[in-house]
């Protein structure tokens, strides 16, 4: 990833994009594997794996309704790529993404120290892509249906890629949260403005299934 960008003061992300061009070269790619015949799910071990062979050592942990789903370079696991974090909502249904970041820097140094087994995640939304498929492994098991997050717009140009990254990734616009009196209980939630996304955790695995074991 190229940039950074966040999605709340305590929801924030870090994506490895190289620019908006490179999700228009490969949005016709995403659209066919959508349409693909449906590939048995993968499971947690199954993902852990596939990390491994492009280089990144996965790892998940809970503490009550909280999550946490690291990324480190396979070749120094003391080298942290990147990271996701948040918790299931009470009533168990929502799956509330707090923070979601990828250093920039952290792939560089995994690259140039690994030339030939680092491959940056192995698919065009990288590292980003398989802490999320970790976080939605997590909450299928704690019955969750939807996942949800906040696009912080802390400065327009890189909220407009933010969102535009994750409506490639496979989420929906729902609403902005901004300063009228009516979002009051979103910013109380999320703790800044931006734009509110989700999807159905069904979804999203099943694209990002297709994605990684087309």
């Amino acid at each position: 990833m190229c940039r950074t960008y966040s999605f709340s003061p305590k929801a924030h992300v870090v994506g490895n994009v190289n620019s908006v061009q490179t999700f228009t070269r490969y949005n016709s790619k995403l659209q066919v594997a959508k349409d693909e015949q449906t590939i048995s799910l993968a499971d947690q071990e199954k993902v852990m794996a596939y990390a491994e062979s492009v280089g990144v050592k996965l790892s998940i942990t809970t503490l009550g309704p909280g999550y946490r789903a690291v990324a480190r370079a396979l070749h120094d696991e003391k080298q942290i790529l990147g990271y996701c974090e948040g918790f299931v909502r009470p009533g168990g249904n929502i799956l509330h993404v707090d923070k979601l970041e990828v250093w920039k820097k952290a792939l560089d140094r995994a690259k140039k120290e690994n030339p030939d087994g680092f491959k940056n995640g192995g698919q065009v939304f990288g590292v980003s892509l398989l802490l999320g498929y970790m976080t939605m492994l997590y909450g299928k098991e704690k019955n969750c249906s939807i996942a949800e997050f906040l696009a912080i717009d802390d400065e327009d140009f890189q909220h407009k890629r933010l969102v535009r990254f994750f409506q490639r990734a496979g989420f929906k616009k729902i609403r902005y949260v901004g300063e009228d009196i009516s979002n009051i209980p979103d910013r109380l939630v999320w703790g800044g403005f931006g734009t509110l996304m989700n999807q159905t955790i069904e979804n999203l695995l099943d694209m990002w299934n297709k994605i990684l074991f087309k």
